[in-house]
């Protein structure tokens, strides 16, 4: 019965480490997430570590967003997905 309740999430994309960077400058996370109202965007962000003089305790790991672009489609309105990507 509970198995009955639980709703069907949406997935809103998928943002994972680039643990295989072939560049230093390469992004440390990225991804690309949809907005509920549709728009589809590429992230990409850069590790780093807190001072401890905010809200994180010194030498916690955080990400700054560095770039956040809408992503371009297809011709047949479609883009790469990484989500769709079998595991």
């Amino acid at each position: 019965m509970a198995e009955e309740q639980k709703k069907e999430r949406k997935s809103l994309g998928v943002v994972f480490p680039n643990t295989n960077k072939e560049n230093p400058k390469s992004y440390d996370l990225k991804g690309s997430i949809t907005t509920p109202d549709g728009k589809k965007y590429r992230i990409g962000a850069y590790a780093a570590k807190s001072t401890g003089k905010g809200k994180l305790p010194e030498g916690a790991t955080y990400y700054w967003m560095h770039r956040v672009e809408e992503l371009e489609m297809n011709s047949d309105n479609t883009a790469f997905d990484p989500a769709s990507l079998e595991t």
